[in-house]
């Protein structure tokens, strides 16, 4: 499958899918978005079930602000305007609620992502963003300030993560890679002592 070929829409259906089927979200939780050539952002929208969304549930707002669609946006929209203002080399967001990456923000610790190879190599450094109410301009302003020092991945504090990428299934990869590797973290420590790659 062509991935990069398929319509915004149908891309942030496909993947909100399998974040939802994984158990990677719950139904309320996560919003997903892709910045076109045009400037208009294509989200996923507010109040409807993660686990039945289709092409026409998906909003675009374009550059002038102007809503198009049968919902409304997620309530989050801010913040992902923020990270393609602060960012135009970012072109797609992923924001979901991850158990294992949740419970680390809880904590306020970023995961050791010199545990495997690869792990690095796929997210880069994380960082992580104060905490401030959901959907707020405050919270907008957090992550897209944690962007803005050039990282990919920001976990929130007492919520979730946002990673962004050139595109929406790297974006997503970095997701997934950053989720599996706090599992493993846990699991690790649950059976010795972690012995990170330099």
């Amino acid at each position: 499958m062509k991935f990069e070929l398929m319509h915004p829409a149908d891309q942030l259906v496909l993947l909100m899918d399998r974040i939802y089927h994984h158990g990677m979200t719950t139904t309320s939780g996560g919003n997903l978005s892709i910045r076109d050539e045009n400037g208009d952002v294509w989200i996923t929208p507010k109040g409807i079930d993660k686990g039945t969304l289709t092409r026409q549930d998906i909003v675009r707002v374009r550059a002038d602000g102007e809503v198009v669609g049968i919902h409304e946006p997620s309530s989050e929209l801010p913040f992902h305007q923020d990270i393609y203002r602060k960012r135009p080399d970012i072109r797609a967001v992923v924001h979901a609620h991850p158990p294992c990456l949740v419970g680390f923000s809880l904590a306020r610790i970023i995961p050791n992502t010199f545990l495997t190879p690869n792990t690095r190599l796929v997210c880069g450094d994380v960082a992580m963003a104060a905490y401030e109410v959901p959907g707020s301009v405050a919270l907008g302003a957090n992550i897209a300030k944690e962007f803005l020092r050039g990282v990919n991945c920001v976990m929130l504090e007492n919520h979730g993560v946002v990673c962004g990428g050139p595109d929406i299934f790297t974006a997503f990869m970095r997701f997934e890679t950053l989720e599996n590797a706090a599992r493993l973290q846990l699991d690790a420590n649950a059976i010795g002592t972690l012995r990170p790659l330099t």
